[in-house]
């Protein structure tokens, strides 16, 4: 039976989260796009990054992320400055304006995670934290 198994779980978790979350973005960030608050939580943590970087730190590939940062761009969100050492590769960084919005997509990431794990004690959050990313490592050396 589908709803037993562990895939069914991990895509039926990933899915109701990401549609919690997305519900409180687009209720304070109505004109925030699908991938933006990825993007923005990944620059708080790597303020100058290359586009590269983010892709990678973002699951998605450089093609799928290019439209997302030109749209924030326009948005004021980031800006891109050329690095002196790589004519080709810009760097990204957040502006004022995306990052203020960044610090409150972090406080509602902790919401929705806090709500999600609402029935789950602290140490076997812990436990289902170190299982995850264990799948995470598992699943990406299987791809590389």
């Amino acid at each position: 039976m589908m709803e037993h198994t562990l895939h069914y779980h991990l895509l039926a978790a990933h899915t109701l989260f990401q549609k919690l979350f997305l519900y409180r973005v687009n209720r304070e960030y109505p004109d925030l796009l699908p991938g933006q608050p990825k993007v923005m939580d990944f620059l708080m943590s790597r303020p100058r990054s290359f586009q590269r970087e983010i892709a990678e730190g973002c699951l998605v590939e450089p093609a799928t992320l290019s439209p997302i940062l030109e749209k924030m761009e326009r948005s004021g969100l980031i800006q891109r400055e050329k690095d002196a050492g790589n004519r080709k590769n810009s760097i990204v960084s957040l502006t004022p304006d995306g990052y203020r919005i960044g610090l409150r997509l972090r406080e509602l990431f902790l919401e929705v995670e806090a709500a999600a794990c609402q029935d789950i004690a602290p140490d076997e959050q812990i436990c289902l934290l170190r299982h995850l990313q264990c799948i995470q490592k598992n699943c990406g050396r299987e791809l590389s």
